[in-house]
C-alpha cells in the first residue's frame, strides 16, 4: 500500500468515525412504525393507464426535467413514473369499471409507494400536524 493510499484510508476512517459519533436526529420523525396502523383498504382501488402515461410524459418533458434539475440539482430518470406506467398496463383500466382481482393489487401498489415515501423522510407531514378544524379568520388573527 502506497503512502497516498494509507493517507486516504486514514481520512476515510476519520469520516466514518465522525458519522458514527453524530447522534441521530429524531425530532422530526413522528412515526416510528408506520406500517402498523395503515390499512390497505385506505388506498385507491383504480389506476388509470392514461393518467400514468401522462405522468410519464410530463416527467420526460423539458418542464419536468427543468423542475427536477432546479429542485434536486440533477435530471430525473423517471423511474417511479415508468414503474407506475408498466404496472398500470398490467393491472390498470381504460374504462370506469373495476376488476375485483386487480383492486387489491392496485391498493398494495399505492401502499408500497406510500411506505417508500415515508421511509425516505423529509415530508412536511413529518413536521406539521393535520389541522382538524378550520380557523375562523386565519389572515387577520393577531
Amino acid at each position: 500500500m502506497s503512502k497516498e493510499e494509507s493517507e486516504l484510508n486514514e481520512i476515510w476512517k476519520a469520516f466514518q468515525d465522525e458519522i458514527k459519533d453524530q447522534p441521530i436526529d429524531n425530532k422530526h420523525t413522528k412515526t416510528t412504525n408506520v406500517n402498523d396502523n395503515i390499512k390497505t383498504e385506505e388506498f385507491p382501488t383504480r389506476l388509470s393507464i392514461i393518467t400514468a402515461m401522462d405522468e410519464l410524459i410530463e416527467c420526460y418533458a423539458i418542464g419536468g426535467q427543468v423542475r427536477n434539475y432546479y429542485r434536486y440539482g440533477a435530471y430525473d430518470d423517471c423511474k417511479r413514473q415508468r414503474e407506475k406506467f408498466w404496472f398500470s398496463l398490467k393491472y390498470g383500466t381504460l374504462q370506469d369499471k373495476e376488476n375485483p382481482l386487480n383492486t387489491s393489487k392496485i391498493q398494495e401498489f399505492y401502499k408500497e409507494r406510500f411506505l417508500q415515501d415515508r421511509s425516505r423522510g423529509g415530508s412536511s407531514e413529518d413536521i406539521w400536524d393535520l389541522r382538524r378544524e378550520l380557523l375562523d379568520d386565519p389572515f387577520n388573527k393577531h
